[in-house]
């Protein structure tokens, strides 16, 4: 399997660690332990790690179609077109690895999709309601210099919700990916479109065991950045990157 070389915020954020470990130098294992046991419990039922393993379906690809059924419960209260889902889910693998079109779908994988889209949708819809906004569906991650624009999973107003389908709890690139959001929504709104707001939360949700970790992000960034204001922090990622001193 052959990753891509697209430089968006994902990519840079989870392949390129050398950036945070100079801009956020407190964002540590320990530090990392510490947020994951933050972890708040939803009301749904956790995906039963017995059905994952007997599926024969590559596990990213799983996964992926399960975030496409939590995007169409979210969007209609139409049946699940699975033959569309399949296509979203191989497009979107497509975008880092070289994804092909499974040979089938069976019972069991639309059965564990199901249980995952079902998550998705319930946990967003009650984070949403929880903060008074409405569900906005993959917004856009503003780029920086030579980082492109991308877009993330969801949002309600100012908080942004990143989905992880780990039978583990949150990882470092888990974090660096969101706060890597958040930094590039505080550049756009600094630099570019002085109108635009900055995320103010970040939540790490995994709908696999029905659990999720909210940042305020002003809380986070005290403890990850040594001391460091929001604008020394921006400053020192545009020297980094504006150079490409990347590690």
């Amino acid at each position: 399997m052959t990753r891509k070389p697209v430089p968006d915020p994902r990519t840079v954020a989870r392949n390129i660690p050398g950036v945070f470990d100079s801009i956020f130098p407190q964002l540590t294992p320990s530090v990392i332990a510490h947020f994951n046991q933050t972890a708040e419990s939803s009301n749904c039922n956790p995906v039963p790690l017995e059905m994952v393993q007997e599926s024969k379906l590559q596990k990213a690809m799983l996964f992926e179609l399960g975030f496409a059924v939590g995007e169409t419960l979210l969007a209609t209260s139409s049946d699940i077109d699975w033959s569309d889902c399949v296509q979203v889910s191989v497009a979107r693998q497509r975008r880092y690895f070289d994804a092909e079109i499974p040979n089938e779908i069976t019972e069991l994988d639309r059965r564990i999709a199901e249980m995952v889209g079902n998550n998705i949708a319930s946990m967003i819809l009650e984070l949403a309601l929880e903060r008074g906004h409405s569900i906005t569906a993959a917004p856009l991650i503003p780029g920086f210099q030579w980082i492109a624009s991308g877009q993330g999973d969801f949002a309600a107003g100012p908080t942004l919700i990143e989905v992880k389908c780990s039978n583990k709890n949150f990882s470092a690139s888990d974090y660096r990916q969101i706060v890597m959001y958040w930094l590039l929504s505080f550049s756009a709104s600094v630099e570019v479109e002085r109108n635009r707001p900055e995320w103010s939360e970040g939540i790490l949700l995994n709908p696999r065991s029905g659990k999720y970790v909210a940042l305020r992000f002003d809380d986070f960034l005290h403890v990850i950045s040594a001391g460091r204001t929001k604008v020394e922090i921006l400053q020192l990622f545009s020297s980094m990157v504006g150079t490409r001193d990347l590690k």
